[in-house]
């Protein structure tokens, strides 16, 4: 693969945050008339931004949105990750390999600074990426619009078509495409074709496979 820089979603793909995030989702979907599991909180509602979210689910049950709902929704969100969220297996040694070999990166997220700046920063990620990470709250339209990924791109200052795009949900997914990348799909919890339904042109099982689908050197053993 050519490229000249890598950009990453954050939740699910830097950081472990998926699991904490949709159990407070389902539950507090409850007050918005909606019962629904843990498994298909994930799968519906990965990759959307809370305010949509909320009018979705409030359209179709006919429950109005509580006053402050999204902003204790994440609130909620925020303190849990923040206290106990760990890495994705794996990415920390694809960010050694691509520091190693010079290749810049950064990081693309439907979540807001705050909530970026703490939860990378227990991980160790956001001292790394200094002046590299994109909100989707800073800019005009949330994904699957390509506005926080070429926001990325202007960070790490290299344009879409020689960058490249790691995600883990369809609409991520067609954020990166749409920003003119080329996206490489983290399945490790839905199904492949879903992800290059969206538009990718790959997918992997495991950050380990990264090292030899871009070219970077492996880890020396522990």
């Amino acid at each position: 693969m050519n490229y000249d820089a890598i950009i990453f979603d954050c939740d699910g793909v830097l950081i472990n945050s998926e699991p904490i995030a949709v159990a407070i989702l389902a539950e507090d979907l409850v007050e918005l008339g909606l019962r629904i599991s843990e498994e298909e909180a994930h799968h519906r509602f990965t990759g959307w931004v809370s305010t949509e979210i909320a009018a979705t689910v409030s359209a179709e049950t006919g429950v109005p949105v509580p006053d402050g709902w999204v902003t204790r929704h994440n609130a909620s969100v925020r303190e849990a990750v923040a206290a106990t969220v760990e890495p994705i297996p794996g990415i920390l040694d694809v960010l050694d390999a691509l520091e190693s070999a010079g290749v810049p990166w950064g990081v693309a997220s439907q979540s807001g600074p705050e909530y970026l700046e703490r939860a990378l920063g227990r991980v160790g990620i956001w001292q790394r990426a200094a002046g590299r990470v994109a909100s989707s709250q800073t800019v005009a339209r949330p994904k699957p619009a390509p506005d926080v990924y070429l926001k990325a791109m202007e960070m790490v200052g290299v344009p879409g078509h020689r960058s490249i795009v790691v995600e883990d949900s369809p609409t991520g997914v067609r954020a990166g495409v749409a920003a003119g990348a080329r996206v490489i799909g983290y399945a490790v919890d839905r199904a492949p074709h879903v992800l290059t339904g969206a538009g990718a042109s790959h997918t992997v099982g495991a950050m380990a496979e990264l090292h030899g689908l871009l070219g970077l050197s492996l880890p020396e053993p522990a």
